[in-house]
């Protein structure tokens, strides 16, 4: 080049559609530091030019920047605008591995992550451009990158480069069916095939995998652990035993010679990220092994079954969710809240025949103006403990509106000593929750009066799918003349009370023995 100061950095999309550069960073962590601007269309190029846009004379820059790359080697990163990086080149910021400072020839990406053997040195075919002196340009400016003249030999390397393969996903916390139904996806982010032949995958104590068969390009290789059921609709690649420890630990991906290929959670503290309740996996965003590069799975873009027909949530054998823009909820957050719990159930207000625990329920409330579709959203007890989430179905509540989920379907135990109860979102924000203490009354509600409110209050009617309201026993006189209540009794009682489970209630109480008290209560109403 006709100056050494005159360095260029080019940039590719490989999706097929245009991404918006509006908010993105290239930046070495020092000098280089360059807020890029307008937009890569799909699988074209972006040059940027140090100091102006004469350092390739003939080839227009989209950007220029200031700043120096060190010729003895440093790291570049590429960020996205929520500041994740997206890629790398160098990151071990050692020597650069390719290009040639003598011969000013540039160093470009065979493909594949960022590990030494993806880069290569410009070949002297196909160069493109010329530099301020009239020079041709040692590379291959927003054109295709050089090709070898003559093809290389294939030969086995006796090291795999580091990120060759990635820990890519981890369902440490299991599945919604079992805690122990634990899963881990390992992926191909490179355009070669790779034998996993003498791989392992170990945390160093009880999981020791060793690895077999192919994993293709951009492919996925998911493990289940003690058996193919974890993910029961996709077949596992391989089975292993042993667990991982919910408080966190090291995993490591072990090449055929023991050289470490890549890790998940190298600090061996808590996971970076995934959650016990309700169950997500920990994804990779891509990059190294940085808790920066790990997100939980967002509820949306799941895959897969688990072995009770629950959705997997995560992505098994699929683009992680982090990879999708995830939809932001209108209304809900501040709108649907927690209405009313029956704990002590006394009547068969679901009609299944019986009166027994399994008449428990959990009632939410529309308070705002527009309907809310609920599929995707839970029911969950106290965190990390107590009854499974459930995984609320296709319910869309009206404005002002109500919707009851009995213990027959959730299958949540609301404890007679004392419980929270929580509204989750697909993304495991709490939306709601509830708190009481403990229950002695039988056949009286714990909820808001009136709906919505912040008034909380207990020893209400329970009213499934009704407003709330406050329990007031009538004053009788309790007078017996043997004679027993009659059919017509019962109706005055219904009437007088407002519904057949405050009658029910009425008569277990011993607040009617006869027709002449009902009659009483009837004339006082």
């Amino acid at each position: 080049m006709a100056s050494s100061s005159d360095e260029w950095i080019e940039l590719q999309n490989q999706t097929p559609s245009a991404i918006d550069l509006g908010g993105w960073r290239l930046t070495d962590g020092g000098d280089i530091n360059v807020a890029l601007s307008g937009a890569i269309p799909a699988f074209s190029y972006f040059l940027l030019e140090r100091t102006d846009d004469t350092t390739i004379m003939d080839i227009s820059a989209h950007q220029i920047y200031t700043g120096s790359l060190a010729n003895g080697g440093e790291r570049l990163e590429l960020l996205d605008p929520s500041g994740a990086v997206v890629d790398t080149a160098n990151a071990g910021g050692d020597g650069w591995p390719a290009g040639e400072a003598s011969s000013r020839r540039s160093m470009e990406r065979r493909g594949g992550t960022d590990i030494v053997g993806n880069w290569g040195t410009f070949t002297g075919i196909g160069s493109v451009g010329h530099d301020v002196s009239g020079n041709p340009i040692a590379g291959t400016p927003r054109q295709l990158n050089s090709m070898p003249a003559t093809p290389t030999p294939f030969a086995k390397p006796t090291n795999v480069p580091p990120q060759a393969v990635l820990i890519n996903e981890i369902a440490w916390s299991g599945t919604l069916a079992s805690s122990s139904d634990e899963w881990i996806e390992l992926r191909n982010p490179g355009a070669v095939s790779i034998s996993l032949t003498g791989w392992k995958l170990t945390d160093g104590a009880d999981i020791s995998i060793s690895l077999s068969g192919t994993l293709a390009a951009y492919s996925f290789y998911l493990l289940e652990r003690t058996d193919d059921s974890t993910v029961s609709d996709i077949a596992a690649d391989g089975i292993y035993t042993g667990s991982l420890r919910d408080a966190g630990e090291v995993l490591q991906l072990l090449g055929p010679d023991g050289e470490l290929v890549d890790s998940a959670n190298s600090s061996g503290g808590s996971w970076p990220a995934g959650r016990s309740s309700p169950k997500a996996s920990m994804e990779r965003r891509g990059g190294g092994d940085s808790a920066g590069n790990w997100g939980s799975f967002t509820g949306y873009n799941g895959d897969g079954l688990d072995a009770s027909g629950a959705p997997i949530r995560g992505t098994p054998r699929r683009t992680n969710s982090l990879f999708f823009p995830t939809p932001t909820p209108t209304g809900i957050p501040s709108r649907v809240v927690i209405n009313e719990l029956l704990i002590r159930p006394r009547y068969d207000r679901e009609g299944s025949g019986n009166v027994t625990t399994e008449g428990e329920f959990i009632e939410l409330y529309n308070a705002g103006p527009l309907p809310v579709y609920l599929k995707g959203w839970w029911l969950d007890d106290v965190a990390n403990g107590g009854s499974k989430p459930y995984d609320l179905p296709g319910v869309t509540i009206s404005p002002k509106g109500f919707a009851v989920f009995f213990r027959t379907e959730t299958k949540i135990a609301l404890n007679d000593d004392g419980d929270t109860v929580r509204l989750l979102a697909p993304d495991g924000r709490t939306i709601d929750q509830i708190s009481y203490l403990a229950v002695r009354a039988a056949n009286l509600s714990y909820g808001r009066l009136p709906d919505g409110s912040d008034n909380m209050g207990y020893g209400l009617w329970p009213t499934p799918r009704m407003p709330n309201l406050p329990f007031e026993p009538p004053v009788v006189s309790r007078f017996y003349f043997g004679r027993p209540c009659t059919g017509q009794s019962l109706t005055l009682l219904t009437r007088a009370a407002r519904s057949p489970a405050q009658a029910a209630w009425l008569r277990e109480m011993y607040f009617v023995g006869c027709e002449i008290q009902v009659l009483a209560i009837a004339e006082g109403v």
